[in-house]
């Protein structure tokens, strides 16, 4: 039997301290799709965000909003509806 998986990526090249050049992936089955984008999309509806999720974005008065969304990530990684890796260099 053929498993089809949906892959979401990201990046960023930007240097600290001790780690640079994050490139992180969430890894969905795609019979996973549809339920898990409607449980974020009810997540933000309810915590009145709009847009894309950024870390840049949190801030003191965001801070739980963004948890509620972390939280039910988790979850899913939990109930292992996804997989997430996220690879980076060590500054030496």
């Amino acid at each position: 039997m053929t498993k089809e998986y949906i892959i979401y990526a990201d990046e960023s090249d930007q240097k600290g301290e001790y780690y640079s050049n994050f490139f992180g992936g969430v890894l969905v089955r795609a019979e996973d799709f549809e339920y898990i984008n409607r449980e974020i999309a009810k997540i933000k509806d309810e915590q009145n965000l709009f847009g894309e999720i950024k870390w840049y974005k949190v801030t003191a008065q965001y801070l739980k909003k963004y948890q509620a969304i972390i939280d039910r990530f988790f979850e899913f990684v939990k109930e292992d509806r996804v997989k997430v890796r996220i690879m980076f260099t060590q500054n030496l």
